[in-house]
């Protein structure tokens, strides 16, 4: 399966708010780490969640957003770890990993998703 989410960071009127929603303490803790480009994390963050959304196959609502969480390895690339009803519907598809790819190019952000 796979999963696509395509945002323009100035569409998000209210970035803390949506932060609120949908980060796990530890995603927080990443953003901001970082002084600058707040809006466009806070965008790719909202695309990965999304995407991921779109490879399991679920609908707004199925899932707590907080069952998602985007994480890094020391050399920065990004990997996802699932938790709950979300895990549970990884599980269900027979899938084994989660490949992701985050893009940011000037005022948008992209991700994919695929499950093997």
């Amino acid at each position: 399966m796979i999963g696509f989410d395509l945002q323009e960071v100035k569409e998000i009127k209210n970035p803390q708010k949506l932060l609120d929603k949908i980060a796990l303490e530890s995603e927080v803790a990443y953003i901001k780490n970082y002084k600058c480009n707040f809006e466009e994390r806070v965008a790719s963050l909202w695309t990965v969640k999304e995407a991921v959304f779109k490879a399991l196959d679920i609908s707004e609502g199925e899932i707590s957003y907080k069952e998602i969480e985007l994480c890094h390895k020391e050399s920065g690339a990004p990997f996802v770890k699932l938790y709950g009803k979300a895990k549970s519907r990884f599980e269900s598809l027979n899938a084994k990993e989660i490949e992701i790819s985050i893009s940011h190019q000037k005022n948008v952000v992209g991700c994919v998703v695929v499950l093997k």
